[in-house]
């Protein structure tokens, strides 16, 4: 430990230079992070000044900082202040280099010699003016005691990677060493070994771009103070046609973080990259919880998706149980990409900014906590006017098919639906409602699995074939939008409205129970208490505990729902109960019969719908 353990004294006694590579972020830390730093910094030398600070463990590779770079940096800019009260600071003069932006590299040297640099990072900038009025606004202790002290005493010490990691294994020290999640991630090693090192120009340009798009839970386009539904649907239109029209000049008018920093830079190796702090593998329901929402994707399903598309591939072209794999997302990469030149890394490059555009405004994005709602962007807000009844398609229309579609697909089949709908929203520059609907049922109709001529055979829709939860699922959505368009009319059912889909509730259920074999008070319907007529759907946990209970403990259950929670799990049997309890009827076979030929034939009709739109 003590042959790794550093202070800025023994970084300036060393011959070693330490370096910044390209693809790490550039200095980012603020007044906040610097000026808790010099606090926590005198709050030690206070105390006891023999004792030291500890600022903790950076990484190295070679003399690359794989981490620990923006530390690093901050001691820098200290020196180039301190060294007026301490002069052996001077000697951090050329101890880091950030060797691809040269730059930077001028600004930082022009710290310590007095001459003014015609480049300036304002980040740095920013940095230095903090540590000067810390300083002058210092009247506690004596600058040249603790200019000393911090040059001394502020102790980190290094991890270094042997000379011979290679990437699978740079990836595995990331995972091993950082608890909380933060690791080398795959889609990260693609963008250094290829869409970058690809490039002769315009690096910092396309690395911008998959930065910002790599983050999926935060819009690339937010709504600004004051910035009325339709200015900010303008500038999602303006932003996705400045890409064939004016790229990249508009780009940064439009997009919130797009901001291009103007500096030289050449690609290195994956020893420059850096972990970053967003961990996209990271399971939703482990990583958010609380109010708000996040993306539907993480980035390696949607770098997926979105290769698929450019490669024009079709699902007979793939093994898609393979391809859509995130786990495999190198190897599926180096097998598609060979013989790409700059222009088709470019060309994915800016198709990787449309889509996510295209995919922050008409895709919905999922609540945080199960009390929380699903939030379309391209929603906006309705005065329900006669206006309205002429039209019944709307936002949440539109959300409300979406998750439907979302709780029956998986990371490797989310292709089924959202490749077709981010092509058609590509092809299509002026959306609506009723055409975006069309769509969705179009394609949804469409799939394999999901087809008509499926409900003629009644094995594919009785319990336990897997296909009666879609199903079902289905019959749902299409009892929502019943319900939804008599919104005006008294029998407009407020909580048939609050219906949400859930991933969690994909369990096929018995109102008529299962074991009815010998169970006082039940007639044996043999196999026709597995016909969709006797079926809903619930949440998995709930099922398991308690898939026996009477028809009246599973009515009560409903009626529960409906009247405390107003959040039923199955518009099916809400139904049900509401027509038994009206007309004051047991739920009998003969009931059961009557039910599953409706419920039958309003699925058939369903599949009609989008052909009248």
């Amino acid at each position: 430990m003590n042959d790794n353990r550093y202070t800025p004294q023994t970084i300036c006694e060393v011959k070693e230079q330490f370096n910044i590579p390209i693809y790490q972020r550039l200095f980012t830390w603020g007044e906040e992070n610097i000026v808790r730093l010099l606090d926590d910094l005198k709050g030690q030398y206070l105390k006891d000044p023999k004792q030291p600070y500890y600022i903790g463990m950076l990484t190295r590779h070679g003399n690359d900082l794989v981490d620990g770079q923006q530390r690093f940096t901050v001691l820098s800019l200290i020196a180039s202040v301190f060294r007026k009260y301490y002069d052996k600071w001077e000697k951090m003069d050329g101890k880091l280099t950030l060797s691809a932006r040269p730059d930077d590299q001028e600004y930082l040297e022009s710290l310590f010699d007095k001459k003014r640099s015609e480049k300036v990072n304002t980040k740095m900038e920013n940095g230095v003016e903090v540590i000067k009025e810390w300083v002058e606004n210092e009247n506690e202790i004596f600058m040249k005691p603790f200019a000393q002290y911090v040059y001394e005493k502020c102790t980190f010490f290094f991890a270094i990677l042997p000379d011979g990691y290679k990437p699978r294994d740079l990836n595995k020290y990331f995972e091993a060493m950082n608890s909380t999640g933060r690791n080398l991630e795959s889609h990260e090693i693609i963008k250094v070994e290829n869409y970058l090192k690809s490039l002769e120009t315009e690096q910092e340009l396309y690395n911008l771009i998959w930065n910002l798009v790599t983050d999926m839970d935060k819009p690339l386009i937010r709504q600004r103070k004051k910035e009325n539904d339709e200015k900010f649907k303008e500038r999602y239109k303006r932003a996705i046609d400045a890409i064939d029209d004016d790229f990249p000049h508009k780009l940064g008018e439009y997009i919130n973080d797009f901001e291009l920093e103007e500096t030289s830079s050449e690609t290195k190796s994956i020893r420059d990259l850096e972990a970053n702090d967003h961990n996209p593998d990271v399971r939703r329901q482990e990583k958010y919880y609380g109010e708000g929402t996040h993306g539907m994707l993480n980035f390696p399903e949607f770098l997926l998706q979105v290769l698929f598309i450019y490669l024009n591939l079709e699902e007979s072209d793939v093994n898609v149980n393979e391809f859509f794999d995130t786990h495999k997302l190198q190897e599926t990469v180096k097998d598609r990409i060979n013989g790409w030149k700059e222009q088709d890394w470019k060309g994915f490059g800016k198709e990787l900014l449309r889509y996510r555009l295209l995919f922050d405004l008409f895709v919905i994005r999922i609540p945080n906590s199960d009390a929380g709602e699903y939030y379309l962007d391209y929603s906006e807000k309705l005065d329900y006017s006669e206006k309205y009844l002429a039209n019944k398609i709307d936002g949440p229309v539109l959300t409300q098919i979406q998750s439907y579609l979302y709780v029956d697909s998986s990371s490797k089949t989310y292709y089924r639906w959202l490749v077709p709908f981010l092509k058609y929203l590509k092809e299509e520059k002026e959306p609506s409602y009723e055409k975006i609907f069309a769509k969705l049922q179009e394609i949804d109709n469409s799939i394999d699995e999901h087809k008509r001529e499926l409900l003629d055979d009644e094995t594919q829709v009785s319990f336990g074939s897997r296909r009666t939860v879609y199903f079902l699922r289905r019959l749902d959505l299409y009892l929502w939008l019943d319900n939804h368009s008599k919104l005006l009319t008294q029998s407009f059912d407020r909580v048939i409205n609050k219906f949400k889909f859930k991933s969690s509730i994909n369990s096929q259920e018995h109102l008529h129970p299962q074991n009815d074999e010998n169970r006082e008070g039940y007639l044996p319907w043999g196999d026709d208490k597995h016909k969709f007529g006797n079926l809903f759907l619930i949440s998995s946990s709930f099922n398991s505990s308690q898939s026996d209970d009477t028809i009246n403990t599973k009515f009560g259950r409903i009626k529960d729902q409906a009247l405390y929670s107003s959040r039923i799990e199955s518009i099916k049997l809400y139904k049900i109960f509401k027509e038994c309890a009206e007309e004051e009827k047991q739920w009998t076979h003969e009931k059961m019969e009557e039910h599953h030929k409706s419920m039958i034939q309003r699925l058939k009709d369903s599949y009609e719908e989008d052909k009248d739109k």
